[in-house]
């Protein structure tokens, strides 16, 4: 079966992630008529001839729905099954997992050694409509709440090395629950405990956030409920935006980059975090590989983005770098709702939809940032200066750009106008 996917979604598992077009990927329209695909297949699938290739492991049951044929990657159906989940694992092949019901926690890490220190470098929480690529080599944690499903696309058949087939019998049961999980599928806009705030007051729940100074980023990426709070807020967001001119520190810290634009909504150094407000995104500078100087937590307004998450493997695991010393770990959607937390220990690259706009919860300075210095875009598309004569990569904010941003953000429905 041909599953209506995106066109360009398959083509991950065996090219680089930077060669796609993000606008190609950058869409959940694909959910309901997967969703109605797979209940198919379930309905057609032959438990004699399917059970030998499916598998339980602990935290999950694995149901093979189509082996691979030619170009066209094996289907499975991935179902939490309630059993205490196995440790993270090594992806020895590229796969591409797609969250139909429930929602599904992400975390990845640099090597072995986090794992075993209980330290991922990157968090993420999937609902349906977002798509996550894992590639070949990473490190990586995934888990399923109790009531979801995950379709998973490869190449390469899926082993359970620490697991076992299924009987027939096993299967037509497997089989039976994904049904029911399909026919009542949960498919939350944002968590619960987002909701509206019912007043505007600067602090209200923003005080709500803890001193980030000296925090893990577990509990780094817990405070991505204020970002969606204030995505939600739009008196408040509006407010912030506009008055950031008039507040020397918050302005001063608003700049003009070569990838993009950011407002600095609130800063609050003392408990080691500042809230910035990026837009106007460069899609062909967005494509550099970068890392940042602190933890960051990410939430998208507008548009959207591949979020292309790499490990370094060259013999430095920090400082300059260049494009031959990574190689991609991750690959998600982002779209609005979305929210991720990444360490300054990662690498990434975001490939921005034009008008992208996102929120950001910057966290405590803890290193220098880098960027792949064979990718440097050119000088002429860097932010020309307000003094002097050469462009530079980064600079503050003028007057007039941070008006016609406020009527680009207003034009896009971000804030009132």
């Amino acid at each position: 079966m041909q599953l209506l996917l995106p066109s360009a979604l398959t083509t991950l598992l065996d090219q680089p992630p930077d060669t796609i077009a993000p606008e190609a990927m950058l869409t959940d329209g694909w959910l309901t008529p997967v969703t109605g695909q797979i209940t198919s297949l379930l309905d057609q699938s032959d438990p004699y001839l399917l059970a030998a290739g499916s598998h339980t492991v602990p935290g999950h049951t694995m149901l093979l729905l189509a082996a691979p044929t030619g170009a066209h990657p094996a289907i499975y159906l991935c179902l939490p099954n309630g059993t205490p989940a196995s440790t993270s694992r090594i992806a020895a092949h590229t796969s591409i997992t797609l969250p139909l019901t429930g929602t599904l926690d992400l975390a990845v890490y640099r090597d072995l050694g986090d794992v075993g220190n209980l330290q991922p470098q990157y968090l993420r929480t999937l609902v349906p409509g977002r798509i996550v690529v894992v590639h070949n080599g990473a490190i990586v944690d995934v888990s399923g709440s109790s009531d979801s499903a995950q379709l998973v696309l490869t190449h390469h058949p899926l082993a359970a090395s620490n697991g076992r087939p299924l009987a027939p019998a096993e299967y037509q049961v497997a089989a039976k629950e994904a049904r029911a999980r399909l026919a009542c599928p949960n498919l939350p806009s944002q968590p619960a405990n987002c909701a509206r705030p019912t007043g505007s007051v600067m602090g209200a729940w923003l005080g709500d956030v803890p001193d980030l100074r000296t925090v893990d980023l577990a509990t780094f990426h817990a405070q991505a409920d204020a970002l969606s709070r204030l995505a939600d807020d739009r008196r408040l967001l509006t407010y912030l935006a506009s008055t950031a001119i008039y507040d020397p520190e918050r302005f001063a810290a608003s700049r003009t980059t070569l990838l993009l634009d950011r407002i600095v909504l609130c800063t609050a150094e003392e408990r080691g975090f500042e809230i910035r407000l990026n837009t106007n995104p460069r899609p062909g500078n967005q494509r550099l590989p970068h890392d940042h100087a602190y933890p960051f937590t990410a939430r998208v307004i507008t548009g959207g983005y591949l979020n292309v998450v790499h490990r370094r493997t060259g013999s430095r695991s920090d400082g300059p770098f260049t494009s031959s010393d990574i190689t991609p770990a991750v690959t998600t959607t982002e779209l609005p709702g979305s929210s991720y937390t990444l360490a300054p220990t990662l690498v990434h690259q975001a490939l921005m939809l034009p008008g992208t706009t996102t929120l950001m919860l910057r966290g405590p300075y803890a290193s220098t940032a880098y960027a792949a210095t064979d990718l440097i875009p050119p000088v002429s598309t860097w932010p020309a200066p307000m003094d002097g004569v050469l462009p530079v990569h980064s600079r503050p904010m003028a007057d007039d750009e941070h008006l016609a941003l406020q009527r680009r953000l207003a034009a896009a429905g971000v804030i009132d106008g």
